[in-house]
């Protein structure tokens, strides 16, 4: 009977139980990071594993949506068969971040603030301006973008670089003896800009013309100056109207 038993003892421990519990059998974990998720089924049925889709999804411009960001157990680890592996996808749409204010800064700052908020930086103007190598604009697809507006993470952001252009210096133009439309058009071509208009009547000029400026004509002026002006008129009318008065 001590003999028996003994036998009994051995090939459970020994035989029955290595082969119900597939003793020291272990699946290597391939590596399903990066690949299409319609593409892992075959993969791991042929292997004896399963798999659960996290509800977390991340997101990342390396993979097309729905592809494989991660997975748990990592690549190469051991497992018994029918073992689960966790994955996460790719996000069909990217998360969205607050624009940053990138207005006064340097470009490599701007360049490591859009890098530091999952942006990118888009294409690069230099424009007139006394502040050499700063932002004076950020757009997104051709339109200013406010600090604090919702955009997508990975959007590419132009920016407008001054180019130091305004420390040059040029007599004012001429302004007096014209009419708003002129004044706005010859400010635009000098690389001005139009600060105050004032609206006053002044019997000394026709109608609608400009009849006093500042800074004076033939005042050293910078690119990107203010320019104000005053016009024989009590209220602004459309540009059409702009016309002097025949006397």
């Amino acid at each position: 009977m001590v003999g028996i038993g003994a036998v009994m003892l051995l090939f459970f421990f020994y035989i029955y139980l290595p082969a119900t519990t597939n003793h020291n059998e272990t699946i290597t974990v391939p590596d399903l990071e990066g690949m299409a998720f319609d593409d892992i089924n075959e993969l791991l049925t042929n292997r004896n594993l399963g798999f659960e889709v996290m509800s977390d999804s991340g997101y990342s411009e390396e993979y097309d949506p729905f592809y494989i960001l991660s997975q748990n157990p990592k690549p190469g680890a051991k497992v018994k068969e029918n073992r689960k592996i966790y994955l996460t996808l790719n996000a069909k749409v990217p998360p969205q971040v607050r624009m940053p204010n990138l207005i006064n800064t340097d470009l490599p700052n701007a360049e490591d603030i859009l890098l530091s908020n999952g942006l990118k930086r888009g294409e690069i103007t230099y424009v007139p301006d006394r502040r050499v190598n700063a932002v004076i604009s950020q757009k997104l697809k051709g339109e200013d973008v406010a600090m604090g507006t919702m955009i997508y993470k990975g959007s590419a952001i132009d920016l407008e670089i001054g180019n130091g252009e305004g420390i040059k210096s040029f007599p004012t133009p001429d302004f007096l003896g014209k009419t708003l439309a002129e004044v706005r058009f010859q400010i635009e071509a000098s690389g001005l800009k139009l600060d105050e208009i004032n609206f006053i009547k002044n019997d000394t000029v026709p109608a609608n013309l400009v009849y006093k400026q500042l800074p004076p004509q033939g005042r050293s002026i910078r690119t990107g100056d203010l320019v104000e002006i005053w016009i024989n008129r009590q209220e602004e009318l459309p540009e059409e109207e702009e016309q002097p008065e025949q006397q």
